[in-house]
């Protein structure tokens, strides 16, 4: 149910912007306008990965009948907790409108993207060393963290539109 309000909202806000548009507005306020639409498009974007990506992989970790790894579940937690601080502090900038915290999304992007990828390796080397619940959890751990990542990375595209587009000189 949510996953379509955001649709809808972003159908209407994106009509609404682009009607404004086209009533004749200056070159400024078009750009930010675009960067309105752009932020509702990643908005919805990460919406649709929760839901069209993320809770079916609820599904297919059940039927596994087996658990993450205790490191695997600790990396998945760990990322998790550094995704949900990155959309808490999206959230904060634009309450704020704040710049400094947009810029530090965005400064974060690479330290996450670099972290997700120590996760990888990490979890291919129990791969590699025959550890039973990485091998049977690994689709499920691989696809969570791949989506998280993308989370990151639209997080951070929305702090960069945000910044020059939706921001005054």
């Amino acid at each position: 149910m949510r996953e379509e309000k955001i649709d809808f909202l972003d159908e209407k806000v994106g009509e609404y912007l682009v009607k404004i548009v086209r009533q004749g507005v200056s070159e400024d306020q078009t750009s930010e306008i675009y960067g309105m639409i752009s932020i509702a498009n990643d908005i919805e974007s990460i919406g649709d990965l929760i839901h069209r990506n993320m809770m079916p992989l609820i599904a297919k970790k059940k039927e596994l009948d087996t658990d993450f790894s205790i490191e695997g579940k600790e990396e998945l937690m760990i990322y998790h907790q550094k995704v949900c601080r990155q959309i808490d502090h999206l959230q904060q900038a634009f309450a704020e409108r704040d710049l400094e915290k947009a810029r530090d999304i965005m400064a974060k992007e690479s330290k996450y993207l670099d972290l997700e990828a120590q996760y990888r390796i990490k979890h291919l080397e129990r791969i590699r060393h025959d550890r039973k619940e990485s091998i049977q959890t690994h689709e499920v751990h691989m696809e969570l963290m791949d989506l998280m990542k993308q989370i990151i990375v639209y997080s951070s595209n929305i702090a960069k539109t945000f910044i020059l587009k939706c921001q005054p000189d």
